[in-house]
């Protein structure tokens, strides 16, 4: 069976960057399972699976605009470190995360701090990065209603 539409795939990734930084992978973990074709995964990586089938091995290049986009200026804010709560020492690199407008959890990195201030970044970590995904296929099987077919059921 080939990897498309309404097939759950599971595979075993690593995912480096330009400079050749291992920044996510299954090694050693569970392989990755996800819905074909839901945006459970990056586009770029998703397009580039179509077609292949267990075994199949493939080294996939994504660039920002099929990642996690190119880096914003204006999703970085500089805030006093007053503001930060008492339980929480800022510190560079720490990431954290703020209620958003609706409620939701809003993820930041604190990006610099200096003069009494933090810099926030609310960029996704991997924005503005190529990414490369070296890919295993472990598994492809069907999905009848977006529901995972286990092995054996029918």
């Amino acid at each position: 069976m080939e990897i498309g539409p309404n097939t759950i795939v599971t595979m075993d990734y690593t995912l480096r960057l330009d400079s050749g930084e291992v920044v996510d992978s299954s090694d050693g973990n569970d392989p990755l399972v996800f819905l074909f074709g839901q945006g459970q995964i990056i586009p770029g990586l998703e397009r580039e699976l179509t077609g292949l089938k267990v075994g199949d091995q493939k080294e996939v290049r994504v660039a920002p605009d099929e990642a996690y986009g190119s880096r914003e200026p204006r999703a970085v804010h500089q805030i006093p470190l007053d503001r930060f709560p008492e339980d929480i020492t800022p510190a560079v690199g720490l990431r954290l995360t703020v209620q958003g407008p609706q409620g939701e959890e809003v993820p930041f990195t604190i990006a610099g701090i200096s003069d009494g201030r933090a810099t926030l970044d609310f960029n996704h970590p991997l924005a503005g990065e190529n990414l490369t995904f070296s890919v295993t296929v472990q598994d492809v099987r069907p999905a009848l209603g977006g529901r995972i077919i286990l092995p054996g059921e029918e």
